[in-house]
């Protein structure tokens, strides 16, 4: 998807509030397709790790409650010349925080990037903090306090070079935690895959069954109470992130239902509005009518921490977990269905010399035991997953912080 297969044109007013979901890179066309499903959006533009688009307060609420990919989700305050400390600083105090935040609430500053004398974040988050402090101090004689855990307002500083000089973007952290933190996660593992991650790479299969496609349906379409969902199988469980996100995607569970965001504690915030729109995705979850996620793993202690989550996300009725090593698995009874798996890959856990046979297993086991299923498998390390010792019938780039992973498609017969 390129940046103008998503472009909307604009349907109303420049005057509406303009908005950043932040993502990581290659995901920027998966969450653009979850914002053009929402009704309000307008605007859609695909950027380097963001999307920007536009739209009223529903907008911005519904994208915090339906967004599997983005990271999080930023109202846009101000974009300015930003060539010192003292441009930074009358950028910042020229905006209204008043109508954010009272001088009883409190704020935190998030910087990032450099300009000229401005090279520090934590003093670039200093000079910001001094600017909002100081128009309170003007216009209301107090100020907010400053709570870097939880603020009512957490503010975001971007310093970039804008082409034509240094720049700063003034915004609000509207999901404040960041949106992989659904909720549900109550143990992890050595290494476990981010919720946004998981959910990026289960949007990219394309899956139907999957509920990544047409994304659309998920917020429009009325769907039946019960189905008979197709099976979802992991051999390498973990913390059964996948499992989880799959589940929630499948029965059309936002993501969003089972935390809070930092909008709720703006000034501004429409309480009303935000039960309705609650209340709308709650009325389009549906059930299954069996169990359809499968996880397996060696380590115990993974299958624990797995059965805590899935039982936090509400998904245990419809999973079954067993210990087992993946070169013995079996397919659950019934008709094939997919396998999504997220190997070990040697940056932070196991030794690639010792994953060579793990991988080597995988992909017989695969070919022999999961004929007419179509399996996935994200790896960040090449070599490793060459030793599956089958040949992709697709290959997608997704990144893990900072490691290049490729997501692997294997059509078994």
């Amino acid at each position: 998807m390129t940046p103008a297969s998503v472009a909307r044109s604009a349907a109303v007013a420049s005057s509406r509030p303009r908005y950043l979901a932040l993502c990581a890179r290659h995901t920027e066309p998966l969450v653009a397709a979850e914002l053009i499903a929402l009704p309000e959006v307008t605007e859609v533009e695909v950027r380097t790790g963001a999307v920007a688009f536009s739209g009223p307060r529903a907008a911005l609420y519904r994208a915090n409650l339906y967004s599997r990919c983005a990271s999080r989700v930023l109202r846009v305050l101000g974009d300015h010349p930003c060539g010192s400390p003292t441009d930074l600083y009358e950028a910042v105090r020229a905006l209204p925080w008043e109508d954010f935040v009272t001088p009883e609430g409190t704020l935190a500053v998030s910087a990032i990037g450099e300009a000229p004398g401005l090279s520090n974040s934590m003093f670039t988050a200093l000079k910001t903090k001094d600017a909002v402090v100081d128009r309170f101090r003007d216009r209301l004689g107090r100020r907010p306090d400053v709570d870097p855990q939880r603020p009512d307002l957490r503010i975001n500083v971007q310093l970039y070079d804008g082409g034509k000089g240094p720049r700063c973007l003034l915004s609000l952290d509207s999901s404040d935690p960041p949106l992989y933190q659904r909720g549900y996660r109550q143990q992890g593992g050595p290494a476990p895959l981010k919720e946004t991650l998981a959910a990026a790479i289960i949007a990219q299969t394309g899956e139907p069954a999957l509920g990544s496609a047409p994304i659309a349906e998920a917020v429009h379409t009325a769907l039946p109470n019960q189905q008979r969902p197709s099976a979802i199988v992991d051999l390498c469980c973990g913390s059964g992130t996948l499992l989880t996100e799959a589940g929630l995607s499948m029965l059309r569970v936002a993501p969003g239902l089972g935390r809070s965001f930092g909008f709720t504690r703006w000034r501004d915030f429409d309480a009303g509005l935000w039960r309705k729109l609650l209340a709308e995705a709650k009325a389009k979850v549906r059930a299954a009518s069996e169990v359809f996620l499968y996880g397996s793993d060696i380590d115990p202690r993974a299958l624990r921490s797995a059965s805590q989550n899935l039982q936090a996300a509400g998904l245990y009725r419809y999973a079954r977990l067993s210990r087992c090593d993946l070169r013995t698995a079996e397919p659950p009874s019934g008709q094939p269905g997919i396998v999504l798996c997220n190997p070990p890959y040697g940056e932070r856990m196991g030794d690639e010399r010792d994953l060579i046979d793990l991988y080597r297993g995988l992909g017989d086991t695969l070919k022999r035991r999961f004929s007419g299923y179509r399996a996935y498998v994200y790896t960040a390390n090449l070599a490793l997953a060459r030793q599956i010792g089958l040949r992709p019938s697709a290959r997608h780039v997704l990144w893990n912080g900072m490691l290049e992973g490729r997501l692997l498609r294997f059509d078994l017969y």
